[in-house]
């Protein structure tokens, strides 16, 4: 018994003797996707303490209505795409539809871009016909209709089923209709044969009231809430924007953010690829000059919130080249004016393709209530092959 507490006891000293060797550092845990940010972390930028002031203007559906009923206009169209239906003018207010009706064939665009309608097989019944048909509270005064090939026409007016009297029409005659205000008229081709095909190649429409421009004009506003952060306030598009997939540059931009701290952009993105800092950035493009979007080509990059009493915001941006040329301004909460427009350009050719500082001070440093806008000027230009790049990131208010 003795020996065996005595081996014991010095096994035990052995123990309590021999130096610790340092334990192995335990691995943290991985933070899941989704968890909120850890505040002992301080590489990880902290939420920023928001407080919505003032919810501000909020955007109202626009339902125009026509404002010069009385207003007459005329419009003609020669040049057909669509054998079935179009519009006659730039609003809506007339448009044509097309049926094969009792036509031996579908109506169909010719190689001079005439619409041809077939014949029918009886006299009585007529072939293929055209409706021209008036919208948006306006009536048709007159309307008239022309044939590139000798044919025989009958009309027909505000959907009723009886028919006028045949009018043979020479290769390149008019029809005209004209029986005081009208919801449509219907014209037939009402030739037997092949040879009276009706080629039509031309419409004129005479009209009261519809839509015009002034109709649509809405006063420009600036919607957004007025917010309270703590100054200096830091916006890097990280938090809140798309970083998954790569969202479309082209013609739409997209509106992200956080809660009440949302920007937009117009041809642009906030973008992984190329950024200034960070994962991503917010990016403009320019792209070829397409005849649809002219000077809208030349996008934007807007916040859709106001900042509670800054009077300064620094950034960083880049340029892919050196005739790209931005204007930046402001606008105060409550108004719809954009001022103090300063412009944002390189000033030497070795410059592009390179991060920059800019800054920015609101009416000589006094404290204002506002959000800030970054246009591309049109005197950029359009590239003649690919897009420019104009990318802006690590906004700080103060």
């Amino acid at each position: 018994m003795k020996k065996f507490i005595i081996l014991t006891l010095s096994i035990l000293t052995i123990f309590a003797c021999k130096p610790q060797e340092p334990s192995t550092p335990q691995t943290p845990p991985q933070e899941l996707p989704g968890q909120p940010e850890q505040p002992d972390q301080p590489d990880q930028p902290s939420r920023p303490s928001i407080e919505v002031l003032d919810p501000g203007a909020t955007p109202e559906e626009f339902v125009p209505t026509p404002q010069y009923p009385n207003a007459e206009h005329e419009v003609s169209y020669t040049d057909f795409y669509n054998p079935l239906q179009d519009e006659l003018d730039e609003f809506g207010n007339t448009d044509y539809v097309i049926s094969q009706g009792d036509g031996t064939s579908w109506p169909m665009i010719t190689d001079e871009g005439f619409i041809r309608l077939y014949q029918g097989t009886s006299a009585k019944k007529g072939g293929s016909y055209i409706r021209v048909r008036a919208h948006n509270g306006a009536s048709l005064l007159e309307v008239e209709v022309g044939s590139a090939t000798k044919t025989k026409l009958a009309y027909s007016i505000n959907g009723k089923a009886a028919k006028s009297k045949v009018v043979e029409i020479p290769a390149g005659g008019k029809f005209t209709v004209s029986e005081g205000r009208l919801e449509q008229v219907c014209f037939y081709c009402m030739g037997t044969s092949q040879s009276e095909r009706w080629e039509l190649n031309y419409i004129r429409v005479k009209y009261v009231g519809g839509f015009v421009e002034e109709d649509y004009y809405q006063e420009p506003k600036e919607y957004g809430p007025l917010v309270r952060a703590t100054l200096p306030f830091e916006e890097s598009f990280e938090s809140g924007f798309p970083t998954t997939d790569k969202p479309s540059y082209y013609k739409y931009g997209i509106t992200a953010g956080r809660d009440n701290l949302q920007w937009s952009t117009w041809y642009g993105s906030f973008s992984w690829q190329n950024p200034i800092e960070g994962e991503q950035s917010a990016q403009l493009r320019i792209y070829q000059e397409e005849e649809d979007y002219h000077k809208e080509q030349f996008g934007h990059l807007k916040m859709e919130y106001f900042l509670e009493g800054i009077s300064e915001v620094d950034f960083k941006y880049y340029m892919s080249e050196y005739w790209i040329k931005a204007t930046i301004s402001y606008c105060e909460f409550g108004e719809n004016e954009w001022k103090n427009p300063k412009q944002i350009a390189l000033e030497s050719y070795s410059e592009r393709q390179k991060v920059k500082d800019f800054k920015y001070t609101l009416d000589e440093g006094k404290s204002h209530n506002a959000k800030i806008k970054i246009e591309l000027d049109p005197a950029t230009g359009y590239p003649t092959q690919g897009h420019y790049d104009f990318i802006v990131d690590k906004f700080i208010f103060q």
